[in-house]
Formats: C-alpha cells, structure tokens, sequence
C-alpha cells in the first residue's frame, strides 16, 4: 500500500507540474505565468475546475481534458483503494470472530462421526456373530 500511495503521489505531483507547464507554454495568451497555469491545473485535478478560469484554445482545452481524465481516473483508483482495504480489514474481523464457532462446529461433527463410527462397528459385530451363530 505505501508503494502505491507513493506511486500515486508521485503521478498526481508530475501530471500537476507537466499539466501547468504545457498549458502555460501552449497558452500563454491565457496563462502567461507559471503561478496561475498552476492554480488552473490544481483545480483540475481536484476536479473543483471554478468555470471562470478556462482555457480558450483548442491546445489549451486539450491539456485541460487530459488533466482532467487522468485525475478522475486517479481517484477512482485512490477511491477503490480505500475502499478494498476497509472491505479486507471487516472481512478479517469477521473471519476472528467466527473462528471459534466454526471450530466449536467441527468438534460436535467430528463427535457425532465418532459416536457413528463406534455404533457402525457395534452392528458389525452383532451382524458377525449372528453369522457365526446361526
């Protein structure tokens, strides 16, 4: 988990730096500094995107979609993640606390096989001596 965690840090970090850094260089006209193709991207990526702060170019619309698909897709999986993990931790407690009555189940199984072996083996002797006797 940490290693994703890391991975997907690492992406959201790079796309948000490379994204402001494409929109900034293919759009100057609209984001003439680094500062504000940042702050674009930061609200991209946090899909909060205020709708006043929108590129006006076909390249700049372009590099916009690809922040914004690549970031709802990065928290779909930030989202599964979370999701498996609390899922998998539930799903250990339940399996402790059943434990004990799933074993306590297989010792009156195994007690009743037993008592069954022990009377199949009674009317086996019964049934070999009435054989034997008549």
């Amino acid at each position: 988990m940490r290693y994703a965690a890391a991975a997907i840090m690492t992406t959201i970090i790079t796309l948000v730096l490379a994204g402001a850094l494409l929109i900034m260089l293919l759009t100057p006209d609209d984001y003439a500094t680094f500062g504000n193709a940042l702050w674009f991207t930061l609200q991209m990526v946090t899909t909060v995107g205020f709708g006043h702060n929108t590129p006006t170019s076909g390249v700049g619309r372009f590099v916009a979609s690809i922040v914004m698909l690549v970031s709802i897709g990065l928290i779909t999986v930030i989202t599964a993640g979370i999701t498996s993990m609390s899922i998998r931790s539930v799903s250990q407690v339940q399996e402790q606390a059943e434990q004990p009555v799933i074993a306590e189940s297989l010792a009156r199984i195994e007690a009743a096989l037993a008592s069954a072996h022990e009377r199949l083996d009674q009317l086996d002797k019964s049934s070999s001596t009435a054989h034997t006797d008549g």
